[in-house]
């Protein structure tokens, strides 16, 4: 009796042990998770029926035309964002928005072939607990609708309202960008955690649009006098910032697993079927 009693004591120790591992195993399961979103880049691609694409630090550029005056040729530009994001997630809580990157439509006047679709892909690096994790682009397909800058008619008007030297198209009439978003979110598994990024889209103004207006630049020649038979020039420009920041959510939701307290509950279950089986044995040698 005196042995069966301590063999019951140890298991019933081995089982208490048992029970706080799996507690435990459970509740780190369930910890909060750093998140780091970084390491942000965007490229531009299938450009049509021009464009020249470029790349300089954090900014990637796509440019068309022939400038009318200057240097300066009409693009569109996405620069990364310059910090990371960094957050804490539970299970089922999401953080944001936070900007993935800026766009910016440089609108100069410029002669030739416009461009009038464009494709930017932005893609990045999500760091959960010090672990990297590369997660797949997010695909944007522009459409650039060049105006006249001009306008038409007597009074000069523009194609998307206004007349070519009002208030919102005082250096030429405005043109206009459209953004189809093919990729809305994104999703990757780290342990027993599935995280989402979804993407709330272009800011403008404090507001969320697929569709813009933007604002034509100037860039005007001043002849600064002669010399000696020698002409100089002086070069003024006057531009509008026309940017967009692309905005985005992460989430995340744990995998559906027993709580520790129905854990422990099954380990008692089993050990206790367990331990009568064992005893019904011995009992039945003892009887033979």
């Amino acid at each position: 009796m005196e042995a069966r009693n301590m063999q019951l004591k140890i298991n019933t120790k081995t089982l208490a042990a048992g029970v706080a591992m799996a507690a435990l195993s459970f509740a780190s399961a369930a910890s909060a998770g750093t998140v780091v979103i970084k390491d942000i880049q965007g490229v531009w691609s299938s450009q049509s029926p021009t464009g020249t694409v470029s790349t300089s630090g954090a900014t990637s550029t796509v440019s068309w035309g022939t400038p009318t005056e200057g240097t300066m040729k009409s693009s569109y530009s996405f620069t990364s964002a310059s910090a990371p994001f960094t957050t804490t997630l539970s299970d089922g809580q999401s953080a944001g928005p936070f900007t993935l990157g800026t766009f910016q439509h440089n609108n100069w006047p410029v002669t030739g072939t416009t461009l009038q679709t464009v494709r930017l892909t932005v893609s990045g690096v999500v760091e959960i607990d010090g672990h990297d994790i590369n997660f797949s682009g997010f695909v944007y397909d522009f459409t650039h609708v060049e105006t006249p800058n001009e306008g038409s008619g007597w009074w000069g008007a523009c194609a998307l309202g206004g007349y070519n030297g009002d208030s919102n198209n005082k250096y030429g009439c405005s043109d206009q960008v459209k953004v189809n978003t093919n990729t809305f979110n994104n999703s990757f598994t780290f342990g027993a955690d599935t995280y989402t990024i979804d993407i709330a889209g272009f800011l403008v103004g404090g507001n969320l649009t697929s569709s813009f207006i933007t604002k034509e630049s100037e860039a005007v020649t001043y002849k600064c006098g002669k010399k000696n038979k020698q002409t100089c020039y002086d070069y003024t420009s006057h531009a509008f910032a026309n940017t967009a920041d692309i905005q985005a959510s992460i989430s995340m939701v744990t995998s559906a697993v027993p709580e520790p307290s129905t854990w422990a509950m099954m380990i008692v279950g089993f050990g206790a079927a367990g331990a009568m089986v064992r005893s019904s044995r011995r009992r039945g040698a003892l009887a033979a």
